[in-house]
């Protein structure tokens, strides 16, 4: 099934991204203590806003608990207002 958002909404991937401390330790920014998640956009509406903000494949982080879960692949449909930032490499 695929899925065009509408409105200010997004349709991202959950995703774990690593974080490497000078010890070597890694960390997973998705931890259960965290009250954010992390994201890649798969699809966006054609909302002006939306479309200047974000592009396809940016990595994103949203409020944890937020958005309307889709499939058992971790696809959510999030609100531009679920939206905290966008994680630049």
């Amino acid at each position: 099934m695929k899925i065009l958002p509408i409105g200010k909404r997004v349709l991202i991937k959950k995703i774990e991204i690593e974080e490497k401390r000078a010890s070597g330790l890694l960390l997973l920014s998705n931890n259960s203590d965290k009250n954010y998640e992390t994201g890649t956009i798969i699809a966006i509406s054609s909302d002006k806003e939306i479309q200047t903000l974000f592009s396809l494949h940016s990595n994103i982080i949203f409020k944890k608990n937020s958005g309307i879960h889709i499939s058992s692949d971790d696809e959510i449909l999030l609100n531009l207002d679920d939206i905290l930032g966008i994680i630049e490499n």
